[in-house]
């Protein structure tokens, strides 16, 4: 997770007060029958990150076109910088958090849903007959506790492969991986130590694993997460194919080259291949422009084609003033009309299944493979008390084995150790 120092930053998104006469209709929302005049005029707080400046003033621009639909809601828009889980438990606990916040993946979700930060949003949903049968189920069901909805997807993105074209065609490589044996075989063949480039660089955080391990036909933990499940042979199989990459030299660290991430080792042409989600397309177009790159999906294992997903959603924090007003704006925003603008800005990709064959994906094939790991991705998460296992012990575990201080075996079972001991203690 990152850490950042607290700050808050705010951009107030202008729309202009029109009424709209027709129907927004086909599109998860009810007709805005009602003049502004006939409403309390109320004012909401959005909260969430930015990954840029340009995504910040990209979410101003969506918020003005919710301000034309419901001109009786004004939305100030707070994006949070810093570490966004430590500042929001903090504004919690103050009891100010904004009306509306981002929900992460991974244990952020669990961790609000379980301490009570969230409204749940059934009675809203039922009483606005929003549908739910659009989106991805994997997506929606990690904002699910306890039989309650409390997050509603906004976007997603996939881990896919991410490769150098060039490289490969210079390499005599025809084509990019789909099987494990062609990704070995390619990543030995594009590495060449002497100009300090590697056929994959990735972390040794436990998505970048993981994948593999489902692939293999394991898992991280069972489906309610009761229960650590890395002590299985399929676990072994996935997680020390991904180890020996790096082990033969065929894969490297980030460090190695002197990226902090994969995405920019592959940006500085340090690395043929990188597994990433669609935020690198952005980062690449923009800072190493002369960089080219394709995505395909993430190559097939010996069980199945599988790869994980990071959601995010809206959700309504306990300390909203205005919740009907906060259901409206996240009702606009994720229906298929509002998750259509936010996709053609190409920040992200659809929760719903039917924006898959948007135009705009048509225009922008390099998508493609990204569009197609939807259908085989596994959401990222894990219960309340699992950061430190996860963003840490997890990583260094896995570090210890890719510089053969560990077995893959040891690294697992301690792995597996540490997470069931967080289990038992209820934490």
């Amino acid at each position: 997770m990152k850490q950042v120092n607290k700050k808050w930053t705010t951009v107030v998104a202008g729309g202009a007060c029109v009424v709209l006469g027709t129907a927004l209709v086909g599109f998860g929302l009810p007709e805005q029958a009602a003049a502004k005049a006939t409403h309390a005029q109320v004012t909401i707080t959005l909260g969430g990150w930015t990954s840029s400046p340009v995504e910040a003033t990209l979410m101003a621009k969506e918020l003005t076109y919710f301000e034309k639909a419901y001109p009786w809601i004004h939305v100030n828009y707070r994006p949070i910088s810093g570490n966004y889980e430590a500042i929001l438990k903090t504004r919690f606990v103050a009891g100010d958090a904004p009306d509306v916040i981002y929900v992460n993946n991974g244990g952020q979700s669990s961790s609000f849903m379980k301490n009570g930060d969230l409204l749940p949003l059934n009675k809203y949903i039922k009483a606005s007959h929003f549908p739910l049968q659009d989106f991805f189920p994997g997506a929606l069901n990690l904002f699910r506790y306890h039989g309650s909805v409390y997050g509603i997807p906004k976007d997603q993105s996939p881990l896919s492969l991410f490769y150098n074209p060039v490289m490969f065609r210079q390499a005599g490589i025809k084509s990019p991986p789909t099987t494990w044996a062609q990704l070995a075989a390619d990543a030995h063949r594009l590495t060449d130590v002497k100009v300090h480039r590697y056929g994959l660089i990735n972390s040794a955080q436990e998505p970048r694993w993981a994948e593999f391990v489902y692939e293999a036909g394991g898992s991280v933990m069972n489906p309610a997460m009761t229960k650590m499940t890395l002590n299985t042979k399929a676990a072994l199989q996935g997680f020390s194919f991904f180890v020996n990459l790096y082990r033969n030299g065929s894969a490297a660290l980030p460090g190695t080259v002197g990226a902090p991430w994969g995405g920019q080792a592959f940006g500085m042409q340090r690395a043929a291949m990188t597994l990433s989600g669609n935020w690198l397309v952005p980062f690449l177009e923009q800072t190493y422009p002369k960089t080219p790159f394709a995505v395909v999906p993430m190559p097939k294992g010996p069980k199945n084609a599988e790869t994980l997903t990071f959601p995010v959603a809206y959700g309504i924090t306990r300390d909203s003033t205005n919740p009907q007003a906060s259901w409206d704006l996240i009702r606009y925003l994720t229906s298929r009309q509002g998750m259509t603008k936010w996709m053609n800005l190409g920040l992200a990709l659809p929760s719903r299944k039917s924006l898959l064959a948007l135009p705009y994906y048509k225009q922008h094939p390099v998508l493609k493979g990204l569009l197609a790991d939807l259908s085989v991705s596994v959401p990222w998460t894990f219960p309340a008390g699992f950061s430190q296992l996860s963003s840490t012990t997890m990583t260094n575990e896995t570090t210890l084995a890719i510089m053969g201080k560990e077995t893959p075996a040891q690294a697992l079972a301690n792995m597996q150790q540490g997470g069931m001991a967080i289990l038992h203690s209820g934490s």
